[in-house]
């Protein structure tokens, strides 16, 4: 007979220990039973939201392929590349419906006509609730990697096509039991395995995707990412490792090693010191009072602009947080006093901006002639940051400068009639049914054929 009973139920307090310590365990369980149903709980929303997923992906899918059968929803005309814009446009107008970047539009097709072609277990998978979309992504990418090349012989067509049914079986097994991360190591590996292109041939492969990638962080800072070989991204790590301890032998350094690593990155990318030192426009907003010691609400009407180097000015008009009189990088956001100051010292020439302090707008810059000057050109710059067109994030520094009415109409080359929009908005503006409206603040309105309307939030 087990013991254990009685020291479980024994009370010498009162005499009542065992009336006690069984309703302590009745609650013990109870909360068991109730966590377990709460955990259940969470794994059934998690299969409504996969099916919902499913769902959207597809009617992604259906209404891109609809646009594809009746192109003239979008495009204005019979010319040859309508059913492209007219692709381009549905790609645009999902992506201002949802919310989401147009790449992830295309993603989302690609997944979904992939998954449809070449992974109907995993597919299976998806519209039963049992995968998230993320893991048919993954397994897309290496369906994708092992399918025939263009022109492949009958063998080859045959070889891929049983390498992708692997991948699509062994996915629909993993994908009922392993994490994201898990599944994907899993899955590289197997691709690797079925791959019959040779390693080296694959990297050559890789290093056509190679690229420089710039993503805003917090209070100022950004993250800058290269997609490198392996082999030359640890010796460039290795030289800032070995350069970095070398400096911090001297006594007067008191810079982490990270920070000397970054200050490193930084200065040998930019040239610093060197002949060869890196000279670009960059546009910044420094308001007066911040140059002369003043607080970052104190307003100005005057500014500078450096041409050719970093070009300053005040009182920008459009965003809420420089006509407050904060320094900003036009395009970025605000940046702190002493960085705008030392822009400012740095600068190896600047130009005036003379603005109207009540409106914002830049006076004696007009023009009759079509194409804008430069003064205009960085003015707009200045202004606007960005591209004119609500949730457009591409920078006005490399944007066509667009007539709101067009010039052949009798539109004038005036600031009041330009508006920066990036490439594929300026082509969508002229080649599609898309209406491209300024506001009255100069924000612009995106009106779809189908009735949808984009809207700007107020400033905070």
């Amino acid at each position: 007979m087990l013991d254990w009973g009685m020291d479980f139920f024994t009370d010498q307090d009162d005499g009542r220990g065992d009336i006690l310590d069984v309703e302590v365990v009745r609650e013990r369980v109870d909360d068991t039973f109730l966590t377990a149903r709460m955990l259940d709980g969470l794994v059934e929303d998690e299969f409504a939201i996969n099916r919902r997923a499913f769902r959207r992906a597809v009617g992604v899918q259906e209404v891109v392929a609809h646009v594809r059968r009746h192109p003239e929803i979008y495009t204005v005309g019979d010319r040859v590349d309508d059913l492209d814009h007219a692709f381009r446009s549905v790609v645009f107008e999902v992506s201002l419906r949802l919310q989401i970047s147009e790449d992830e539009v295309r993603r989302t097709l690609c997944t979904v006509e992939t998954a449809q072609e070449s992974l109907p277990l995993m597919w299976e998978r998806a519209e039963d609730g049992f995968a998230a979309m993320r893991f048919v992504d993954a397994a897309v990418g290496a369906a994708l990697r092992l399918r025939a090349p263009v022109g492949a012989t009958p063998e080859q067509q045959e070889y891929a096509t049983g390498a992708i049914a692997l991948i699509d079986r062994a996915s629909a097994e993993w994908v009922l039991h392993l994490s994201l991360p898990a599944f994907r190591r899993r899955l590289k590996v197997l691709a690797d395995r079925l791959d019959p292109e040779p390693a080296a041939q694959r990297h050559g492969r890789g290093m056509a995707d190679r690229r420089v990638v710039l993503e805003e962080a917090e209070d100022g800072m950004s993250w800058i990412m290269a997609l490198v070989p392996t082999v030359k991204a640890v010796a460039i790590k290795r030289r800032l490792t070995s350069t970095a301890k070398h400096l911090q032998k001297d006594k007067r350094e008191q810079r982490t090693r990270d920070q000397l690593r970054a200050d490193l990155f930084t200065d040998w990318l930019c040239g610093v010191g060197t002949s060869t030192a890196v000279k670009t426009t960059v546009f910044v907003t420094v308001p007066v009072g911040l140059l002369s010691g003043g607080s970052p609400t104190d307003s100005a009407s005057e500014g500078t602009v450096a041409p050719g180097g970093v070009p300053f000015a005040s009182g920008e008009a459009r965003n809420p947080v420089t006509s407050l009189g904060w320094a900003q990088l036009v395009g970025h956001g605000p940046i702190d006093p002493l960085t705008a100051r030392q822009a400012f010292l740095d600068a190896p020439a600047f130009r005036r901006v003379i603005t109207d302090p009540v409106r914002g707008v830049v006076l004696d810059m007009d023009r009759r002639t079509y194409r804008p000057t430069t003064a205009q050109r960085d003015w707009l710059v200045l202004q606007y940051g960005t591209c004119a067109r609500d949730g457009c994030t591409r920078l006005a520094l490399d944007a066509d400068l667009d007539h709101e009415r067009m010039w052949a109409r009798g539109g004038r080359t005036d600031v009041g009639n330009l508006r920066p929009l990036c490439p594929a908005d300026h082509a969508r503006n002229h080649r599609t049914r898309f209406h491209l409206r300024s506001r009255p603040d100069r924000t612009v309105q995106v009106t779809s054929p189908t009735g949808f309307h984009t809207t700007d939030p107020p400033p905070f």
